[in-house]
């Protein structure tokens, strides 16, 4: 049981270093109120997903901005490894 512990704490940091970032970039480049409530919710829907408490949705796929694109590539690199 500690291991999935472990897991849980890592994914929780990860989670919060991730809104952190995301929240700096927001304050120091400045958006709309609209764009961050946009980008809360995407990722509280992400956190109920990965936490295992949400369906995963099966609403229409956009193509990612080529930077996204690259972070998601990384993921995919890190399941194939």
């Amino acid at each position: 049981m500690p291991c999935k512990e472990t897991e849980s704490g890592a994914m929780t940091a990860l989670f919060r270093e991730v809104v952190l970032v995301l929240g700096g970039v927001f304050a120091v480049r400045g958006t709309d109120d609209e764009t961050v409530r946009q980008a809360a919710a995407g990722l509280e829907r992400a956190w109920r997903r990965a936490r295992g408490k949400a369906r995963p949705s099966t609403d229409g796929h956009t193509v990612p901005h080529p930077a996204i694109a690259a972070l998601l590539r990384l993921t995919t690199e890190e399941d194939q490894a």
